[in-house]
Formats: structure tokens, C-alpha cells, sequence
């Protein structure tokens, strides 16, 4: 009880200051604050009774209170009462004026402190704004009231009544405060080190700025025009200097403002000198106000946003440092290493997660215990060992020795002991860090054994291993390589110069080059190369090598392994050798399918999804070679065509080599058609078989495609042919027995009937032979006609006569019957002739002939004919009306077709050359040789 209430009596007690400090403060603030109201007075003219618009007094006493505290009052009120008494004022009221000076600092000090919790570097909006209600405007009231009053009361009475000369004082004082309050607070800031480096742009600012209000408030006569509507342009400096220089830099800038302000209007110039004196004075004061409220704010605000940066900074620091030490926390409790913490003693302190994994103690179990515990009998001299170091400040670094589990086993570990010391230096104790190296030791103990096996396959394997030393130039090899070499020679070292002496000539450039292009970035090689033997056979060796470097990138050693690939060699040679056969035989056989004249398509599949084909399969369905002719492939890949029969679109499954790779059995050879995208078909024969994988089931299928179309075409143009044929011959024979009937036949029944009336009634003698004579007469013509038809089947001249007289006799009397000149000439002719060749021009002559008298419409016609050494030639020319060739082909009319089969029987050509209204000429030529007996039977 006693003891809390001597506690409370010293929160409560108030230390003084040194008697040296608090004087030399008291004295400061006298000095200054003295210096200040004479520095007002010193301008009368624009004072009344001893009341000024600006009393920068008020400002020193303020600010000294607020940084000094209460107790510096005292020397307010001294440098009051002192400027008093100098003036004809009574020492009562100058005592009563100091004491209101001092009590208006003091007010005001307490409202900022209380109310706002006032911070002097007015770094925050609040402060500023404190600094300007309650320090400037609050405190201003108490001094205005008491100074006023005292002066009233000794009849100093100015600015022409107490309301005038109240409002001056209150003004002045708190202009007094703001213009120097916020400077004296905030100008050791201007000490910081980001603003030292500004100072030449605040010598600028400066500068600008008295330019500025030189010629504002000074009238200056070099400027004839009076700027006083300007006052205000000297805002943006002060702007200017509160966002780059803070709170100290706007009040520099304002108290500079109002210095050449005040004195320039107490010269009388400037705007704030162009009224009453209480105008001015007032219109000064809200001018100073507006500059300085501005500048304090903007510079409170600007530095409030960067302390609340800084801070925000400071938290993600301590957020960064919080969430590290959470980190390290974090991993020292989930290593698998074992930490463990002890003092100078030996005695556990600190046992992690990992330390519980290795030994099998929890936290509990351990933890105020020894070391010791974790010792095996016979390792106790470790410990000992240990801190001896650890108290000689040493570390012990992976120390490698057994520990015992809480089983009773042993581990082996490698131990990491560092001291730990306080923040004097001292050593409290050790932190041990140990790994288990159990498994470390079994893969070293495989891995001995496994160098054991790797030498015994590479004496097995026909390898070795080597290095070469850059700077000594010396290879050293293993025992190994003198079973891969075959040298006689035992030695183990050799020059780099040396072994590229037995490289092969033709592989020492590869040799040297892939060591020269060995660097730091591409440090391996590999390569293959022969080398001699003495007995002068050759191996090849493949080498596989990594260089390594220094800091400075100079090469240290080359290390590798060099083996015997000789037999891998002749095995590649020889599959090589095999692979260019079966390439060949590929190529092949790729001839032998794209010279086919068969399209052939391959299915890899039983769906039929890809299915590729020979040059002709690719050319039949109009695709680019590699294309998917699948009709199941996507949509965008399919081939633009459909696959009919019998005028029905055939779906996928049911082709030909869909049904054989589906069902695995062949498919017989369908005839289909192919309607292509713009409307073009071809006939096609398809058949398909399937193919098997190695265990009996279809893989896919293989189809062969045969085009028919032409031979359609041929059959269709033959069967027109023949029909047309057998229609000219119906109507050949029709025109036969119409002649023999209505003619030859009515002419020998009138005979007939002559000769029967002649038999009935014989005439005299004279009439006998008159009607004898006429019957002579009609028999003969009917025997010539009967002569004329049986020529014009079949001419007894050509078989004969040969094909010359026979043509010149068909042209001869054809010229007599149609009432045509024929002008016929042959020349050059062999002999004999086929009568193949002979019957077929003598058929194509009357056909020509024929039509030119029918349609030329002229009364003159060539015939040529004549022979060359592998040909003959006949031509049939007349310059008559001639005929459209295409519409004649179109036509196709059957006196060409008869001339066009005739000639392709015997491989002959057949051309005309016509055009309206320029003649006609019609050339044939059939080669020598040709001849069948078919068109013996055609003629």
C-alpha cells in the first residue's frame, strides 16, 4: 500500500530542470522575445498606441513555451514587462501587461498540449490546425483583452477606439504567431540531410519571390503599372516552398512576404497603403493570415501523407522481419536435422522437432537435462572436447562421430557446434546442429563398392578413365586403356602431343577442336575417333570429357572416359549397309506402285481413318500426293467427291476396303462411280483385301482401283457406232430393195408383160424387131443399173485392177452420174497394196466424195493420192461452201464416224480442215503394214 502510494507520488513529482539550463532557456527566450517587439516597434507608422498589425513577440513566446515548457514563463513575461516600461506606461500596467503576455503563451501552450497533443515538428494536419485555432486565434484573445485594457486603462489609446484597437492587437499577435511560431518549431528541419541538398533551388525560391514582391508591394518606378491587384502571386511560391520544403520552407517563404510587406506598406507603398490606417492594417493582416494558413496547411498535409508513408514503410519492415523470424522459426521446426540448444554447462535448452525425429526424446523428456545423455559410453570424450572449443569461442564444423538413440542404437551423425553469445559478447552457451549420415555412410560404402564393379567393366567393357592437367600437359590414364590401345608400352603418363600422334590424320582436327572449343559455358564434350595401333589395324574410341575452370575462366583439367566402340562401328556399318538395301528395295517398290497402272490405297486401320495411295491413286481422285482420301477423315480434310453405284451414294462403311478391314475378308471387284465437286464422273473398279497384324486380326485393308471409264466410254461410243451402223445398213438395204422393187423390179415386170404379149400376139416381122429392139434396149439399161448398184457395194475393180485404176474409174463415173469434174492423180504408190489399206481408202474416198457433191456446191474436186516410205496419203479437196468443224463434231454425224472407225481399225489418222465459205480438205494417211482381216469383213 505504502510502496503504490510512493509510486503514484512520483509519477506526479515534477523534476526541476538544472538551475544552469533553465536560466540559460529563461535568457534565450527574453533575448529573443525582446528583439522581436523592438524589431515591431521600430515601424510607428503603421502602429497606433502602441498597437501594430504584426507583434512577432507573440510567435517567440509561444514557440518557447511549447519546445522549453511552462517554466521558461518567467522570461515572457520579463520581455514584456521590459518592452513596456521603456514606453510612458505606469510599472503596474507594464507588470500587468507582462503578465498577460505570459499568461496568453501559457493558454495557449495548454490548449495545444491538451487539446490537440501538440506535436512541435508539425508533421500532422491536426498540429496545423491546432497551431492556427488554438495558438494563434485562441491564444491571441487573452493578450488582445489584457493588453488593450492596460492600455485604455493609462489612456494610450489608439486606432480611434477600444473594438479597433482590440481587433489590430488580436490580429497582430496571432499574425505574430503564425508567421513566426510554425519557423522557430519546424526550422531545425531544415537541417535534415534531403533538404541541405535543396538549398540552392531554396536560394532561387528566395530570390523569385522578393523579385515578386519588390514589384508588388514596392512601386517600383521602373514599372509604370501599379500590380497591387497581384498581392496574391506570391502564393504559388509559397505553395512552391511548402511542398518542397515542408512546414519551415512555407513559413520562410510567408515571413519573408510579410517582412517586405510591412515594410513597404510603412513606406507607403504598395496595395495595403492606399486607405485608412485601420484598413490597411486590417487588409494586412488577412493577407498574411490567407498566405499563411495556406502554406502551413498544404506543407501539414504533404507532410502527414509522408510520415503515414514511412510508417506504412516501417510496418512492412517489421511485417517483412516478423514474417522472417516466423520463417526461420518455421524451418528450424521442420528440418530433418536435429537443433539443439545448451548452455556453457552442457544442459539442453532448446530441442527442435527434428531432434525428437533423430533421437526419440520429445521436448519434455530432455530439456534441463545434460548433453550427455545423447553421448555412447565410449564417445564421452567428445563433449569434453567440444566445449572446450565452445568456450575458446571456436566453432566445430561437421564433425563426424556416433550418437545413441533413446533406444539404445546408434546413429551416426555429423555435428555442427556454433557458441552463442549475448549483446555483450559473452558466450551463454551452444546451438548443435546434427545430421543424420547413416545413409550417407551406406552410399559411400555402395559407392566404393560400386568404383570396384566399374572397374572390372571397364576392363570388361574395353574402357578407361583419364585426366589431363592444362598446365603440366600430362594425360594420365588408367590401367585400362592398354587393353583398349593394344600398346606395348606401360605408361600410364603421356603428353597431349604424344597421344594426338596416334590419332588417325584424318580425325586429329576433330581431336584438337573439341578441346579448343571447350569453355565455361559449354564445358563437356563428346566425340568419336580412330586411333592406330602399332600392328597397324585401327580402333575407334569414343570420348566423353568435362573441362574445368577457374574464376577467371583459364582451363584447369580436362577429366573423361574413353571407350572401345569398334565392334558398335562395323554393327552401325553394317545396318547401314542394310538400311541402304532396304531403302533401295523401298524405293523400289515405291517405283514399281507409282508406275502401276492400277491405283492402289493402303488403310493403316480398321476404321479406314487414313488411308494414302500410289501417284495414280492420288491423280485419279484429283488430290495433292499426302493427302487423306479417308471419307471419315474431319470435315475440312475430306475429299470432294461421292462414291456411287448404281446412281446410289455408297456411306463409308460399306466400301470396299471398309467391309474388308471390318470383316477381314476380300472384297470382290464392284464397279462405281465418281461424282467429283464439279460434276465430272469417272467409272471405277474397286476391289480390296485385308491386312493382318501378327496375330491373325485385321489391321487395316488394301485396296487396287482400276479406271474404266474410258472403256465405258469406248463400249457406250461403239454401241452408238453399231447401232448407227446397223441403221445405215437397214436403211442401205431399204434403199436396195426400193430400188430393186419400184425400179429394177417394176421395169422387169413390164418386160414381162411385153415379152407375154409378144408370145400372145406375135407381130409381123418388121414390128417384131421394131418392139425386140426396144426390149433389147430396156434390158440393157436394167443390167447397167443393176451394175451401177453392184459397184457401189462392192467394187470387182479394186480387187482386180488395184486401188489406182479402181479409183480413178469410181471418180470417173461418179463425175458422169453427179454431173462433177473429178480431177484424180496418184503417184509414188508400192505394190502390191493390202487390200486392208485399199478397200479402206477406196470406202473413205466415195464417203468424201459423197459428201462434198451433196453439200460443197461447187462442180470441181481434188483427189490426191500417194504413197511415202511408211505411209499413204489421200486427200479430197474442193473449194465449195465448207462446214462448221465443231458443230460437224458435235454432230458427229455417220459419214465421219464410218470414215474415223475405218481409219483407227488400220491405226491411220484423219483430218479435215474446213471453214464456211473456204472449202473443204479432207487427209487421210494409213501406215504401210497395218491390215486385218476384220476390216476386210468391213468393207
Amino acid at each position: 500500500m505504502m510502496r503504490g502510494a510512493q509510486e503514484a507520488a512520483e509519477k506526479v513529482r515534477i523534476v526541476p530542470p538544472a538551475v544552469g539550463k533553465y536560466l540559460a532557456q529563461i535568457a534565450i527566450v527574453f533575448v529573443v522575445q525582446f528583439g522581436a517587439g523592438k524589431l515591431a516597434e521600430a515601424l510607428p507608422i503603421i502602429n497606433s498606441g502602441g498597437v501594430g498589425p504584426v507583434w512577432p513577440a507573440s510567435g517567440i513566446a509561444l514557440a518557447a513555451l511549447l519546445l522549453f515548457g511552462y517554466q521558461v514563463w518567467p522570461g515572457v513575461a520579463a520581455a514584456a514587462f521590459l518592452l513596456t516600461s521603456l514606453s510612458p506606461i505606469p510599472p503596474v500596467a507594464a507588470v500587468v501587461y507582462g503578465i498577460g503576455s505570459a499568461l496568453a503563451a501559457l493558454t495557449g501552450t495548454f490548449l495545444l498540449r491538451r487539446v490537440v497533443n501538440f506535436d512541435p515538428s508539425l508533421s500532422r494536419l491536426r498540429d496545423a490546425l491546432g497551431l492556427i485555432v488554438l495558438g494563434a486565434f485562441g491564444s491571441s484573445v487573452v493578450s488582445a483583452s489584457i493588453g488593450v485594457s492596460v492600455l485604455y486603462a493609462v489612456h494610450v489609446r489608439g486606432w480611434s477606439g477600444f473594438s479597433n484597437a482590440w481587433l489590430i492587437y488580436w490580429l497582430g499577435d496571432s499574425m505574430g504567431v503564425l508567421l513566426v511560431a510554425p519557423l522557430v518549431l519546424a526550422l531545425p528541419n531544415l537541417h535534415r540531410s534531403h533538404l541541405r541538398a535543396r538549398i540552392p533551388e531554396l536560394v532561387a525560391l528566395l530570390l523569385l519571390l522578393a523579385a515578386v514582391c519588390l514589384t508588388i508591394f514596392g512601386d517600383l518606378p521602373l514599372v509604370p503599372v501599379r500590380l497591387h491587384v497581384l498581392a496574391f502571386a506570391v502564393l504559388p511560391f509559397v505553395m512552391w516552398a511548402a511542398i518542397r520544403f515542408g512546414v519551415s520552407g512555407a513559413t520562410l517563404s510567408t515571413l519573408f512576404v510579410a517582412t517586405i510587406a510591412t515594410v513597404e506598406t510603412a513606406f507607403g507603398s504598395g496595395p495595403f497603403a492606399q486607405n485608412t490606417p485601420f484598413i490597411n492594417a486590417v487588409l494586412l493582416d488577412v493577407f498574411f493570415a490567407v498566405l499563411s494558413v495556406s502554406g502551413m496547411t498544404l506543407a501539414a498535409v504533404i507532410a502527414e501523407r509522408e510520415q503515414a508513408e514511412r510508417e506504412r514503410e516501417q510496418l512492412v519492415r517489421e511485417q517483412a522481419a516478423m514474417e522472417a523470424r516466423l520463417r526461420l522459426a518455421t524451418i528450424v521446426e521442420s528440418t530433418d536435422d536435429a537443433i539443439i540448444g545448451k548452455d556453457v554447462d552442457g544442459i539442453i535448452t532448446d530441442w527442435n522437432k527434428g531432434a525428437e525425429r533423430l533421437y526419440g526424446y520429445s521436448a519434455g523428456e530432455v530439456i534441463g537435462k545434460p548433453i550427455s545423455l545423447l553421448m555412447p559410453p565410449d564417445r564421452s570424450d567428445d563433449f569434453a572436447e567440444i566445449m572446450r572449443k565452445i568456450n575458446q569461442g571456436d566453432s566445430v564444423n561437421h564433425h563426424e562421430t556416433v550418437r545413441q538413440k533413446k533406444d539404445g542404437t546408434h546413429v551416426e551423425v555429423s555435428v555442427v557446434v556454433s557458441p552463442i553469445v549475448d549483446a555483450e559478447g559473452r558466450i551463454v552457451g551452444a546451438s548443435a546442429i546434427t545430421r543424420d549420415i547413416t545413409e550417407r555412410k551406406r552410399a559411400e560404402g555402395a559407392l566404393r563398392e560400386s568404383e570396384a564393379r566399374f572397374r572390372l567393366a571397364a576392363q570388361a567393357g574395353k574402357m578407361y578413365a583419364y585426366e589431363w592437367n592444362v598446365a603440366t600437359d600430362l594425360v594420365v590414364r588408367s590401367e585400362e586403356h592398354d587393353n583398349v590401345l593394344g600398346f606395348s608400352d606401360r605408361a600410364k603418363q603421356l603428353t597431349r602431343q604424344q597421344l594426338l600422334a596416334r590419332v588417325h590424320p584424318d580425325d586429329r582436327a576433330l581431336f584438337i577442336g573439341s578441346v579448343d572449343q571447350l569453355t565455361s559455358q559449354n564445358p563437356t564434350t563428346h566425340i568419336g575417333y580412330r586411333v592406330l595401333r602399332p600392328d597397324g589395324s585401327m580402333v575407334w574410341l569414343e570420348k566423353s570429357a568435362r573441362a574445368f575452370f577457374d574464376e577467371q575462366g583459364r582451363m584447369l583439367r580436362v577429366i573423361g572416359m574413353v571407350a572401345d566402340i569398334t565392334e558398335r562401328k562395323r554393327a552401325e556399318a553394317a545396318l547401314r549397309e542394310s538400311d541402304e538395301r532396304e531403302r533401295v528395295k523401298a524405293k523400289e517398290l515405291e517405283t514399281v506402285l507409282d508406275t502401276a497402272p492400277v491405283a492402289i490405297y493402303i488403310a493403316t486401320d480398321t476404321e479406314c481413318r487414313h488411308i494414302t495411295a500410289n501417284r495414280l491413286g492420288y491423280e485419279l481422285l484429283n488430290l495433292q500426293i499426302g493427302a487423306n482420301v479417308s471419307k471419315s477423315a474431319p470435315e475440312d480434310e475430306r475429299p470432294k467427291f461421292r462414291i456411287m453405284r448404281d446412281g446410289v451414294e455408297i456411306p463409308p462403311n460399306e466400301l470396299p476396303m471398309q467391309r474388308a478391314a471390318a470383316t477381314g475378308n476380300p472384297t470382290p471387284a464392284t464397279l462405281m462411280s465418281v461424282v467429283f465437286g464439279d460434276g465430272s464422273e469417272r467409272h471405277l473398279l474397286f476391289s480390296a483385301a485385308p491386312l493382318f497384324g501378327p496375330h491373325g486380326k485385321p489391321r487395316g485393308a488394301v485396296g487396287t482401283t482400276l479406271d474404266v471409264t474410258e472403256r465405258k466410254l469406248a463400249e457406250a461410243a461403239l454401241a452408238s457406232v453399231s447401232r448407227r451402223l446397223i441403221e445405215a445398213q437397214e436403211k442401205e438395204r431399204t434403199r436396195i430393195a426400193r430400188e430393186l422393187h419400184d425400179d429394177i423390179g417394176q421395169r422387169l415386170a413390164i418386160l414381162a408383160i411385153e415379152l407375154e404379149r409378144l408370145h400372145q400376139n406375135p407381130p409381123n416381122l418388121p414390128e417384131a424387131r421394131s418392139r425386140l429392139g426396144e426390149l433389147q434396149k430396156q434390158t440393157s439399161e436394167i443390167a447397167t443399173d443393176i451394175q451401177s448398184l453392184s459397184h457401189e457395194l462392192h467394187s470387182s475393180r479394186l480387187e482386180y485392177l488395184g486401188i489406182t485404176a479402181a479409183m480413178r474409174g469410181f471418180c470417173k463415173e461418179f463425175g458422169e452420174q453427179q454431173k462433177v469434174q473429178v480431177d484424180f492423180k496418184a503417184r509414188d504408190l508400192p505394190s502390191p497394196l493390202s487390200p486392208d489399206i485399199s478397200l479402206c481408202l477406196f470406202r473413205v474416198l466415195q464417203e468424201a466424195l459423197h459428201n462434198s457433191a451433196k453439200h460443197s456446191g461447187v462442180r470441181h474436186i481434188e483427189v490426191r493420192l500417194w504413197g511415202t516410205w511408211d505411209k499413204i496419203h489421200l486427200t479430197v479437196k474442193d473449194s465449195g461452201a465448207g462446214f462448221d468443224l465443231e458443230a460437224a463434231r458435235e454432230g458427229r454425224g455417220l459419214g465421219l464416224i464410218s470414215m474415223e472407225e475405218r481409219l483407227k481399225l488400220l491405226n491411220g489418222t484423219f483430218l479435215i480442215d474446213s471453214q464456211p465459205e473456204k472449202g473443204t480438205i479432207i487427209h487421210v494417211s494409213v501406215p504401210l503394214g497395218s491390215g486385218s482381216d476384220s476390216m476386210r469383213a468391213a468393207g
